[in-house]
């Protein structure tokens, strides 16, 4: 008696994508094992992305005129069938083949994709509807776009998020969901509760419409420095009389390079100033020359404060 193959689990994008993009259902726990093997390691998301932008490729193929009389010529009878060309365009594209070899689907795809960056990255992207992404250093998002409809989700860090007018963005982080159309926003998620920062146009989100200039976080909407909010974009950090430990961990979470403070009584000395966190030599610097603070290695990119 023949018994059921055990279903394999993708170890790969290109698998991966040819699993989720198959036509069926995806299953709960297919889902769950997606998820874990994103969170495995961030090369998997930007492997996940690069097979979805082959996909978006083969698309924009599909519909140049030597495409077009292919696709005519393909119903002839002794030509292969649509089936087949199909086929061999999943295949093509689950391969992530640097050559658009092959026909794209006829029938509606949602476009899909994961980003995710490590310690001093940041990534700049433009979504199908035409807004624009940035992805803060140590970040995850995902997005997807159903015709004209878009999704994105920040699952950790954060990201700014541009909406152009023609948009019907959604924007999800933790329990908050916003709805942006020709604004400008910053996104957070450190913990539980999400942070949302308006530079432009009005975000409504949480019940809020938020107009440029204003913080939403914990329920509270406040006023907030839009310059140092989000000068990260610009591979800066700025801060204003804050602790050094503070200081500290911020750096840690956007750049490569990664600081230790050895003194306790150290780490409450205040600092002012704006420093490149994908290059540190200012910030070393100015511990020294102002706190009279010594900066020490400890290995590679990593250092000592005492």
């Amino acid at each position: 008696m023949m018994t059921d193959l055990p279903r394999l689990v993708p170890q790969t994008a290109s698998e991966w994508f040819a699993r989720r993009n198959s036509g069926g259902p995806v299953s709960p726990d297919d889902e769950a094992a997606f998820q874990a093997w994103l969170g495995a390691d961030p090369a998997n998301a930007s492997g996940y992305g690069a097979c979805v932008g082959a996909w978006e490729g083969l698309g924009a193929f599909a519909k140049t005129p030597e495409i077009q009389r292919r696709l005519a010529a393909e119903t002839a009878p002794r030509g292969p069938s649509r089936r087949q060309w199909l086929t061999g365009a999943g295949s093509a594209v689950a391969a992530c083949a640097v050559g658009l070899v092959g026909y794209a689907s006829l029938r509606p795809t949602p476009a899909l994709a994961a980003y995710a960056t490590k310690a001093g990255q940041r990534l700049t992207t433009t979504l199908p509807d035409g807004s624009s992404l940035i992805l803060a250093p140590l970040s995850r998002a995902s997005s997807r776009f159903i015709r004209e409809r878009g999704a994105v989700e920040l699952t950790a860090g954060q990201a700014f998020v541009k909406a152009v007018d023609a948009a019907d963005l959604e924007v999800r982080a933790g329990r908050l969901i916003a709805q942006a159309r020709d604004c400008a926003f910053q996104v957070t998620l450190l913990g539980a509760e999400p942070e949302f920062v308006v530079t432009e146009g009005v975000l409504t989100v949480g019940g809020h419409d938020l107009v440029a200039g204003q913080r939403l976080w914990r329920e509270t909407v406040s006023a907030v420095d839009i310059v140092m909010a989000t000068e990260w974009r610009a591979g800066r950090l700025t801060f204003h009389d804050q602790p050094l430990r503070e200081v500290v961990t911020a750096f840690n979470r956007y750049s490569a390079d990664q600081f230790v403070i050895t003194d306790r009584a150290a780490g409450e000395l205040t600092i002012s100033g704006s420093f490149r966190y994908d290059g540190v030599s200012d910030f070393p610097q100015a511990l020294e020359d102002v706190l009279d603070l010594k900066v020490e290695p400890m290995g590679p990119r990593r250092w000592r404060i005492t």
